[in-house]
């Protein structure tokens, strides 16, 4: 969950600039969590504690309202509707790393990824995107390498995952959708060579800096398995205690820190 959270604390502060640099403090005094962590927090308790996934995803949302959802989503959760509303947006890839590590199965991994999703993005591209991340972590879990994870994560959701960041970054702009961010998302790890390289290397795309952060981190943590202390600290004091209650949690179930 920190690979995600701090990805997307990280990220905030460079978000809607079109930033396009490597070197960048990590740590700003506007560096606070968004939806991203917001939701990230609420699938994982969701999840761990059996509840029911729109209720819970819009009650956490409804407490923590102004932290950039995008505007359907907004609608979403001050309505009384529970229905999705046919999202293509990287809001549902973003939540459901958690799925990646909790997970037993590839067969869970998917099938709780199109649940956590479906439940606002139930367009194919919404419940892809998070299946991609949420597989991709299992995998990395799991011990495979990086020519595993491209090849696997290619040949079931058929993301170009080929283009390098040097070709990516010129043109590249702010996009919400899991087409035009989860792929992106995957080549910053691909190149990476730790957590912290990572994360910089998403955000120095110049889009959607806090989600691609967010995304990456949550691959890049599977995959590396370990995250500065530094960031560590830093995340954590910029969380509310309900959420390190559940986070927490989440690490004690899994066993990785």
């Amino acid at each position: 969950m920190y690979g995600a959270i701090a990805g997307d604390i990280i990220g905030a502060s460079y978000e809607f600039f079109t930033f396009k640099e490597y070197n960048f403090p990590l740590f700003t005094e506007k560096s606070d969590f968004t939806d991203d962590t917001v939701l990230t927090v609420a699938v994982a308790d969701a999840f761990m504690n059996d509840l029911d996934i729109a209720k819970t995803i819009k009650k956490y949302a409804l407490r923590y309202p102004a932290r950039g959802y995008g505007g359907n989503f907004h609608k979403w959760m001050y309505s009384d509707n529970m229905k999705p509303y046919n999202s293509w947006g990287n809001g549902s890839a973003m939540r459901t790393s958690v799925i990646g590590f909790l997970s037993k199965s590839v067969s869970e991994v998917c099938q709780k990824a199109r649940e956590f999703a479906e439940v606002t993005h139930n367009h194919p591209e919404g419940i892809k995107g998070a299946q991609a991340v949420s597989y991709a972590i299992f995998l990395a879990q799991n011990g495979a390498d990086k020519k595993e994870i491209r090849e696997e994560t290619e040949r079931w959701f058929a993301y170009d995952l080929f283009r390098t960041l040097d070709e990516i970054r010129p043109t590249y702009i702010f996009d919400v959708s899991c087409q035009g961010s989860v792929p992106q998302s995957f080549q910053a790890f691909f190149e990476s060579e730790d957590y912290e390289d990572a994360i910089r290397k998403a955000i120095s795309l110049g889009g959607d800096a806090d989600t691609l952060a967010c995304m990456t981190g949550s691959i890049a943590e599977a995959f590396y398995g370990e995250i500065p202390d530094t960031i560590l600290s830093e995340t954590r004091k910029r969380l509310p205690e309900e959420f390190l209650q559940v986070i927490d949690s989440f690490y004690e179930k899994i066993k990785i820190r």
